[in-house]
């Protein structure tokens, strides 16, 4: 086995009381690359924990106590995790740690150098703050679930959960962001992350563009597109507007009469031609494509089920795909984090705690 490098962050302390998923895949982005988290649970544990697989995939390589921050005598246990800490991470509505003497301003004066953050719905001001919700209602009011945009069908709900995982991946960037400030001016800082804005900044071109150029969305072109296979399989095509690309699909498939046509002719007939292009696809076999794709160079990739993902050979040669032993002793497979450093590890190292498993280890 090759010697394990350090991680990119060993050393950064974490305490996180933030439950379910923005929080936990925030944290575990960040321990995947060497902090050292510590998971402060309810005495019942994260409510996740009812799906014990995923709260698995989203907490490995982290710590955890359980305490009640109500009680006094565990509110002091927890600040004196807070003293040592460099990040502090929550995900309740807002006010609601304040109220506990857990607030901004509380824990900075426990530790003036510490970064707070905080992940909840709406952020921690505007009319919305207070409302609950979860991540669909997020993507709603972001913009994703725009029809003209993400193509929604009939009410049925994206299967990525978007909000949860675009607010975790902004939380990221703001700690990482708000310890390099930190080590210039010696400061630390509060960070207000809302799902329903992370959720918007994913739309930022499609914002920009005129209303008179809508037809520029990718989404618009009839190489854009999902199409079944004779054996049942799907690909993609993705010739989000050039004419060169367009002209070779039909070429490939057979669709002489496609061949030629312009952006705005394509996207005036899509349904058109969506169906006429999915007609020529569903004549023949997965394997048919693939091998002609490949040999012209073809905008394409295969639509891969879940349990299809390890056994494809990109994701594979990537190295995405590690295990760890559970403490009944079985294996549990796990992603990797899709950082890769020339000098650090970024890989998972432990499984999953029970709760409260490491109660009374603070930080080592």
């Amino acid at each position: 086995m090759a010697e394990r490098k350090p991680g990119a962050l060993e050393g950064l302390k974490i305490v996180s009381m933030a439950e379910q998923y923005p929080g936990p895949f925030c944290t575990l982005t960040l321990s995947d690359m060497g902090a050292d988290v510590i998971q402060v649970e309810r005495p019942g544990g994260d409510p996740s924990r009812f799906l014990p697989s995923f709260y698995e995939g989203l907490n490995r390589n982290k710590r955890s106590v359980a305490l009640d921050a109500r009680q006094p005598e565990q509110k002091a246990d927890l600040l004196k995790l807070v003293e040592q800490a460099d990040v502090f991470l929550e995900g309740f509505r807002p006010g609601k740690l304040a109220k506990l003497g857990l607030g901004y301003d509380d824990l900075k004066a426990v530790n003036p150098r510490l970064i707070y953050v905080s992940i909840s719905g709406y952020g921690q001001d505007g009319p919305y703050r207070m409302r609950p919700a979860h991540d669909l209602t997020f993507q709603g009011i972001g913009g994703a679930l725009d029809e003209r945009i993400n193509g929604v069908v009939d009410g049925l709900p994206p299967a990525v959960l978007l909000g949860d995982s675009v607010s975790a991946l902004y939380a990221v960037a703001g700690i990482l962001s708000a310890l390099l400030a930190r080590e210039r001016t010696g400061q630390g800082t509060y960070v207000d992350i809302a799902m329903s804005d992370a959720v918007l900044a994913l739309q930022t071109p499609f914002i920009a563009v005129d209303a008179a150029e809508d037809t520029t969305l990718p989404q618009r072109d009839p190489g854009y597109a999902l199409y079944e296979t004779a054996d049942g399989r799907w690909l993609t095509t993705s010739v989000a507007h050039e004419d060169s690309f367009w002209d070779r699909l039909c070429r490939d498939i057979g669709l002489e009469e496609g061949v030629g046509l312009t952006r705005p002719e394509r996207v005036a007939r899509r349904d058109e031609l969506v169906g006429k292009v999915g007609a020529r696809i569903r004549e023949k076999p997965f394997t048919h494509w693939e091998a002609l794709f490949e040999a012209s160079g073809q905008m394409w990739g295969p639509a891969l089920r879940r349990e299809e993902l390890v056994k494809d050979p990109q994701l594979q040669a990537r190295g995405l795909f590690d295990e760890v032993t559970r403490q009944d002793g079985t294996v549990q497979q796990v992603l990797r984090q899709p950082v890769k450093f020339s000098a650090y590890d970024n890989a998972p190292l432990r499984r999953a705690p029970e709760v409260g498993e490491q109660q009374g280890e603070g930080y080592d």
